[in-house]
């Protein structure tokens, strides 16, 4: 079977939009914790940036194969999306009375991104039907 059959050009775009997100993303943070003692004011703030537009970027890219497929897919994908944030609001809440009330240690802000794609991947199999 052809890469094309498998992977229709809207799929190929998202797939390759999401893996160099996914590294510049990792590779950013990794650079900026590397780095943050000679970065400061400005500048880390323009680092910052870096990661925050690749999650826009992914996101944009996201949306934009949603857009593409068809309304199956596009059902599919805005259903799991969908549990998925809903999953990645109730563990960051819950964390969060955690770290105010058990004294946990705290869980960085950006963490609620992987979160939300770790939720997708588990709900992805199991909801197999729009309805």
């Amino acid at each position: 079977m052809s890469v094309a059959v498998l992977f229709p050009p809207a799929s190929r775009r998202y797939i390759l939009t999401s893996v160099v997100t996914a590294v510049l993303y990792v590779l950013s943070i990794k650079a900026i914790s590397w780095g943050q003692s000679q970065l400061d004011g400005p500048l880390l703030w323009a680092a910052i940036l870096v990661p925050v537009g690749c999650i826009a970027v992914q996101l944009w890219a996201t949306l934009r194969l949603m857009a593409q497929v068809d309304e199956f897919m596009r059902a599919l994908l805005a259903r799991r999306f969908i549990i998925a944030a809903c999953l990645a609001f109730i563990v960051a809440s819950a964390w969060g009375f955690l770290e105010t009330f058990a004294r946990v240690d705290h869980l960085p802000g950006y963490m609620v991104y992987a979160i939300f794609w770790v939720a997708f991947c588990i709900v992805s199999p199991f909801i197999r039907s729009t309805r």
